[in-house]
């Protein structure tokens, strides 16, 4: 990486200002991965629209400040009937629930642990940790976003304080596995809070079976939050739809616009149907901010200060409407059955299981195809050759793939044409290199 242009805008020398951008617009184009581009198939960072690319630069001009509603009641407004709207789109009823829009899934799913944590040990707020009588207890699927770990570890609750529950062969997680781990922690004096199922794992794109891991957090009062980051799509195409059954019993779900409806990055949603949580973990007294119990946005969120992320999300609404969304989302499912169909065809073996528009393979015609050093450089000699980019997870439970994701709105058939054939030879080159 060439670093000496970082240098030279630095140097103290004063630019044009059309000269530095033309030279900052350089360097963007040649010195990152291109998630815009209709062959990038790696993780879930989607092309942008164009609106919401300007709705973007409106904001940031205007500069609306939202941790208060009276400093910017229609841009609070705007966002307030987003969440809502996307609320119901996964089940929670109109007027019930509440929620706020957030730098992404970590901040969401962290979100979600500090409201489960206030409405299960009010205590906690006051007297922190030390209060409980034992140590609480996190439980996600062994394929669960590492986001979990992390929150918990923000919160002083520590990583060991994260159960990884197993999956099964479809990489879901297991719900007798829950219960039992569950028991097991209560006998050893633990106290079991929150249960974080998964829509679209990152690695396989897998669902959790929801009915069953609702029950089970419902006999055991805990929380029960989804993480539908990317996988959360599936509520906006009305047949992938019954998918999410189970999702409406959830207490708190994340919901990424970035990955799913062509936002700029940093553009994640939080909805919850007990908006009441959100104020008992976040509301602050202060003489120089409205009154406690208010309804301003600092008092119902991680953010204090806030930008106006809301508009990055309603102008291509405006525009397309939650149907024309679910149009390219259905074509994105389409294009990935169509992949299926012709990596089954060019022997190459499909691993995972989901309607949703991701893709797990490897080599199915020698032995050794679904080694790491061969996928390594099947998916190097891809990229390399202009064919697209795919990435080669990890399996919880062993195992690695190449993975294909089709999250694109710009990606056509003749971009998984190229794929196609630009793995085929790939593939060919990868052997000669093992072997």
């Amino acid at each position: 990486m060439d670093l000496a242009s970082i240098d030279e805008l630095l140097n103290g020398e004063l630019r044009d200002p059309v000269e530095a951008l033309e030279r900052v617009a350089q360097e963007l184009e040649r010195g990152i991965m291109h998630p815009n581009h209709p062959r990038y198939f790696g993780l879930f960072n989607p092309a942008t629209a164009a609106l919401a690319v300007i709705g973007d630069a409106l904001a940031s001009a205007e500069n609306p400040q939202l941790a208060t509603r009276s400093h910017a009641p229609w841009p609070v407004a705007v966002e307030e009937r987003l969440v809502a709207e996307i609320g119901q789109r996964f089940g929670i009823p109109a007027g019930e629930g509440g929620g706020a829009f957030t730098s992404g899934g970590g901040e969401a799913n962290l979100t979600a642990l500090t409201c489960a944590l206030a409405r299960t040990f009010p205590e906690v707020h006051a007297r922190g940790l030390r209060s409980l009588s034992g140590s609480p207890r996190v439980y996600v699927s062994a394929e669960g976003h590492a986001t979990v770990a992390r929150a918990a570890k923000l919160s002083g609750l520590g990583s060991d304080a994260v159960v990884r529950v197993t999956v099964d062969a479809h990489q879901r997680m297991k719900p007798a596995a829950l219960a039992g781990a569950m028991a097991e922690d209560r006998a050893q004096g633990a106290l079991p809070f929150l249960v974080v199922a998964t829509v679209g794992t990152t690695s396989s794109g897998a669902i959790d079976p929801l009915p069953e891991i609702a029950r089970v957090a419902e006999r055991e009062r805990c929380w029960l939050h989804v993480d539908a980051a990317w996988g959360g799509l599936a509520a906006l195409v009305p047949e992938l739809r019954p998918a999410l059954a189970g999702i409406e019993h959830a207490d708190s779900i994340t919901f990424d616009a970035h990955k799913v409806l062509s936002a700029p990055m940093g553009t994640g949603m939080y909805l919850t149907r007990h908006a009441s949580a959100l104020h008992a973990a976040f509301s602050e007294r202060t003489g120089y901010m409205p009154k406690v119990g208010s309804s301003d946005p600092y008092g119902r969120s991680i953010q204090w200060s806030r930008r106006f992320l809301g508009l990055r999300v309603l102008l291509p609404l405006a525009s397309l409407g939650f149907q024309g969304f679910a149009a390219s989302l259905r074509r994105q499912v389409e294009l990935a059955e169509f992949l299926r169909k012709e990596l089954r065809e060019r022997a190459w073996k499909i691993v995972n299981d989901t309607p949703l528009p991701l893709v797990c393979f490897v080599d199915a015609s020698h032995p050794g195809g679904d080694g790491a050093r061969f996928l390594d450089a099947v998916a190097r000699h891809t990229l390399d050759s202009r064919g697209g980019f795919v990435s080669v997870p990890r399996f919880a439970q062993g195992g690695r793939a190449l993975r294909a994701c089709v999250n694109n709105h710009r990606t056509e058939g003749a971009d998984i044409q190229r794929l196609l054939a630009a793995l085929d030879v790939a593939r060919a080159r990868a052997r000669n290199e093992v072997e």
